[in-house]
């Protein structure tokens, strides 16, 4: 799942990131239809949770005078 980048109406800036989730057992990536049922596909296990968030980061340039 990818989260856009977004800028708050108080100027506050959200950075655009992705967040992947998979099984705590296998390791292998949790599709809808399995975050649906609560059961991983490839191990049969009920799936736990295992989450990996990346945060894209870019820069701001300064506003105003800088000395």
């Amino acid at each position: 799942m990818i989260i856009e980048a977004k800028k708050l109406n108080d100027g506050t800036v959200i950075n655009k990131y992705e967040v992947h989730l998979e099984c705590a057992h296998c390791s292998m990536p949790v599709d809808a239809e399995e975050y649906n049922s609560g059961k991983c596909s490839d191990c049969g296990e009920p799936w736990e949770e295992k989450r990996h968030v990346g945060i894209h980061v870019t820069s701001i340039p300064m506003q105003g005078k800088s000395s």
